[in-house]
């Protein structure tokens, strides 16, 4: 007998990349990034680790949020805040994407993205790749509870560029379009150029990957004002 709830006991679950006991491993299974942190990061990180760790910190992180828009050229309210992008993208699951009509995403991808339907029971439809494991803009253009695409593609690493994001967003108007970046450094332009332009988009980073920050667990979104209210409502569910 299961006491699990049914979609639950159904799942398979995500299996997280086994970690080595031991130093020399490049990591390729988590794509951890082999070389270390800037000096500076280091050197900031050490001079913060002091008594105040005893308190509990700015719920809002007001000061990174800050610190964000400002690199990117948008007010605070564009930013939300989370511990990894794994955890952002499951609050963006549930609180932007959870509707009548199935998402979209693509059929080669990362493989949380259907962990993260089968966990709070959002219908999706897998989208295959053109025979050049390629993204086609145009397979999207049908009716959808929402888009979710990684850029560049994981694990293909393939790229799409900013003028088929922007006919993306524009053909999917009443649907959120959520562009995860995690490795948007290693090879592909950013969507966050069209946050002002288009309130349907929400960008996904990371300072997991080219930053090389993944034991600090540190990630973010950007997105128009209502999208972050969503995901601010849903997180200070979870963990104010």
């Amino acid at each position: 007998m299961s006491y699990f709830r049914s979609n639950i006991d159904a799942m398979s679950g995500y299996v997280p990349g086994e970690q080595p006991q031991t130093d020399g491993f490049i990591k390729l299974n988590t794509n951890e990034n082999p070389y270390p942190p800037s000096p500076a990061v280091l050197e900031a990180l050490q001079r913060h680790a002091n008594a105040d760790l005893r308190r509990y910190p700015d719920p809002e992180g007001k000061a990174l949020k800050q610190a964000i828009a400002q690199a990117h050229g948008l007010d605070s309210a564009n930013v939300f805040l989370g511990n990894g992008s794994d955890e952002v993208l499951a609050h963006t699951f549930l609180a932007l994407l959870k509707h009548e009509l199935p998402i979209l995403f693509p059929d080669v991808t990362y493989s949380f993205y259907p962990v993260y339907c089968a966990l709070y029971g959002i219908r999706f439809e897998a989208v295959p790749l053109d025979d050049a494991f390629r993204v086609r803009i145009a397979d999207y253009a049908r009716p959808n509870g929402g888009v979710v695409l990684a850029n560049p593609n994981a694990p293909t690493g393939i790229a799409i560029g900013l003028d088929d994001i922007r006919a993306l967003l524009a053909q999917c108007p009443s649907s959120v379009v959520v562009v995860d970046e995690a490795y948007v450094d290693f090879g592909a332009q950013s969507a966050l150029a069209l946050v002002k332009e288009f309130p349907n988009l929400l960008v996904v980073h990371t300072l997991s990957k080219s930053r090389s920050l993944a034991g600090l667990r540190v990630a973010y979104a950007v997105g128009d004002p209502g999208l972050i209210q969503a995901l601010s409502l849903v997180k200070d569910c979870f963990n104010s």
